[in-house]
C-alpha cells in the first residue's frame, strides 16, 4: 500500500503530540479547531490507524500507533527540510567534487579545506572517499572533478606528482613484543602499503607480520591506536593520536611513495585549479 504523506499534515501531526492539544496548535498555525482535526483525521484515515485519542471528558494522548509514527513523522519532515536546504545550496553554489582516500583526507585535505573556503565560499565541496585505483576511474568516467591520492601513474589528467617520506606509525605507548616478529596492520584486501613494510623489514634481516586485517581505513586505525600493531603512512598523514614510531624500535627506513592530484575540467567549473594547487603547496 502506497501512502501519499502532506507535509503540513505531518507538521500538525507532531505539533499535536508536543502540546496534545488541537485549540493551541490551531493558535500556532493560524487557524481553526476543526481545521486542525480535519488533518488529524485525514492522516489517521490514510494510515488506517487512530493516532490520537480524543474521548469525551478524557486528556488527550497519542495511542499507542500515534507514539510509532511520532518518529517516523519527524523524520520525514527533516529530510525534506534538508532535501529542500540542498537544492536551495547547490543552486546558490558551484559544487566542485572531491575525490580522495580516507587517510589523506583527515589530514592534508582537511588542513587545505580550511583555506580554500575562505577563498572561495561560493563554491560547495563535496568529498567521496575511496581507494586510489578507484577514484582514477570515478575521474575518467566524470562522477568527481578532483582525484587526490597514491599516485597511480602517467595519465592525461595528472596535474603533480609529489614525493613524500613513508613512516612507521604506532599508539603512543606501543611495545614491541619480546618475539622477533613486528606486529602490522594493513587493509584486508592486500592492495595497500604493505609491501614497503615487508620489503624494508626483509633488507634488514627482520620478520613482519601481518597480525590484524580491517576492510577500511578507519578499522586500522583502531587496530593501531589499541596498540596491537604498526602500520606505515606518508609522513604529513599522520596525525593525534597516532604518532611516528620513535627510533628506539630500531624499525629500519621505509621507502617514499607517490601522492598525486588528476583534474577534470569542466567549464562551468571555477576553482578546481586553485584547489589542485593549494593541495600541492600543502604536501611541500
Amino acid at each position: 500500500m502506497q501512502i501519499s504523506y502532506d507535509l503540513n499534515a505531518l507538521q500538525t501531526f507532531v505539533l499535536v503530540a508536543e502540546d496534545l492539544s488541537f485549540t493551541t496548535v490551531a493558535d500556532r498555525k493560524n487557524t481553526v479547531q476543526s481545521a486542525i482535526s480535519a488533518q488529524i483525521k485525514k492522516l489517521e484515515n490514510a494510515l488506517g490507524q487512530t493516532l490520537v485519542s480524543r474521548g469525551r471528558g478524557q486528556a488527550m494522548r497519542l495511542t499507542a500507533e500515534g507514539e510509532a509514527f511520532l518518529v517516523y513523522a519527524r523524520r520525514i519532515l527533516e529530510l525534506s527540510q534538508d532535501a529542500a536546504e540542498t537544492v536551495r545550496t547547490t543552486n546558490a553554489r558551484q559544487v566542485l567534487r572531491l575525490g580522495t582516500t580516507v587517510t589523506l583526507a583527515l589530514s592534508v585535505v582537511a588542513d587545505v579545506l580550511r583555506v580554500f573556503a575562505e577563498q572561495r565560499p561560493d563554491i560547495q565541496i563535496q568529498i567521496q572517499c575511496d581507494r586510489s585505483d578507484q577514484l582514477l576511474h570515478r575521474l575518467d568516467v566524470g562522477e568527481i572533478d578532483v582525484a587526490f591520492m597514491m599516485d597511480q601513474g602517467r595519465h592525461g589528467l595528472r596535474k603533480f606528482v609529489h614525493s613524500m617520506d613513508l613512516n612507521w606509525v604506532c599508539a603512543q605507548d606501543f611495545h614491541l613484543p619480546e618475539t622477533d616478529l613486528v606486529p602490522l596492520a594493513f587493509l584486508s584486501d592486500g592492495r595497500d602499503l604493505r609491501h614497503y613494510a615487508l620489503r624494508a623489514l626483509d633488507s634488514h634481516g627482520r620478520k613482519g607480520h601481518v597480525s590484524h586485517l580491517s576492510p577500511h581505513p578507519i578499522g586500522v586505525r583502531s587496530l593501531v591506536l589499541a596498540g596491537l600493531a604498526l602500520t606505515v603512512m606518508p609522513s604529513k598523514t599522520i596525525v593525534a593520536p597516532l604518532v611516528s614510531a620513535p627510533s628506539k624500535l630500531g624499525l629500519p627506513q621505509l621507502a617514499p611513495i607517490a601522492i598525486s592530484a588528476y583534474e577534470r575540467r569542466r567549464d562551468d567549473l571555477a576553482g578546481a585549479d586553485l584547489l589542485v594547487s593549494q593541495l600541492k603547496e600543502a604536501l611541500i
